[in-house]
C-alpha cells in the first residue's frame, strides 16, 4: 500500500506547488492558484529554509495544504460503501490516519522538488464542482494531473481528488482500501495505517 501511495502523490506534488501565471480564471483556479503562491511563499522563506527551523516550515507547509484539501471527503470517498458501516470514532480515526499518511508523504515531496511548472490547459465549472486541468512541465516530462473540486459553504473550492495520467487517486485508495476491507477488518486496516504513519490511536 505505502508502495503505490507514495508513488502517486510523487507525481501529483510536482503540480499543486509550482505553477506560472495565467490570464484570467475560475473562482476555483484562482483560489487553488492562491494556495500555490502560499507554499512558494514558505519555501522561499529564507528564514525557514534551515534545518534548525524545519518544524516551523513543516507546520506552516501542513495549514496551508489543510486549508484547500478535504481530507475528510477524501477519506470518505476511498472508503467508500465501508465508510457507512463504521462509527463515529472509527471515521474519525480513519480520516486523522489517513490524512496524516498524505501529510507526511505531501510535505516530504514538497521540499524535495523545484524548478517545476505548470500549464493550465483547461478548466470545467458546473454548479459546486469544478475540474482544473493541468500538465506539469520539466526540462524531461510533461505529466497532465486534474484536479477535481467542490464549492464549500464557506464560499471555498476544495480539492478531494486528483487524476494522475488518466488515474483517480481517490479510486486507486478506494481500490487499495477494498481489497483490504474483503480480506481482513477495518481494525486491521487502522493498525496498518499507524504502522505507517508512527501513530497510536
Amino acid at each position: 500500500m505505502q508502495h503505490l501511495i507514495a508513488r502517486s502523490l510523487a507525481v501529483t506534488i510536482i503540480v499543486l506547488f509550482f505553477t506560472v501565471s495565467h490570464a484570467v480564471a475560475s473562482p476555483a483556479r484562482d483560489q487553488l492558484e492562491a494556495t500555490i503562491n502560499s507554499i512558494i511563499k514558505i519555501l522561499e522563506d529564507d528564514t525557514l529554509k534551515s534545518d534548525a527551523n524545519a518544524a516551523l516550515r513543516r507546520e506552516a507547509l501542513r495549514k496551508v495544504i489543510f486549508d484547500r484539501f478535504d481530507f475528510e471527503k477524501m477519506s470518505q470517498l476511498s472508503l467508500a460503501r465501508h465508510w457507512r458501516g463504521r462509527t463515529l470514532a472509527e471515521r474519525q480515526t480513519f480520516v486523522r490516519l489517513f490524512s496524516r499518511l498524505l501529510e507526511d508523504t505531501y510535505v516530504a515531496k514538497i521540499e524535495a522538488y523545484n524548478d517545476e511548472k505548470v500549464r493550465y490547459v483547461k478548466e470545467q465549472v458546473r454548479d459546486d464542482k469544478a475540474q482544473i486541468n493541468t500538465v506539469v512541465v520539466s526540462d524531461t516530462i510533461e505529466i497532465p494531473i486534474d484536479y477535481r473540486m467542490y464549492a464549500a459553504e464557506d464560499g471555498q473550492w476544495r480539492v478531494y481528488d486528483m487524476v494522475v495520467e488518466g488515474v483517480s487517486l481517490v479510486a486507486n485508495y478506494r481500490s487499495q482500501f477494498s481489497r483490504m476491507l474483503e480480506s481482513d477488518s477495518f481494525e486491521s486496516l487502522i493498525r496498518q495505517l499507524e504502522e505507517k504513519t508512527g501513530s497510536n490511536s
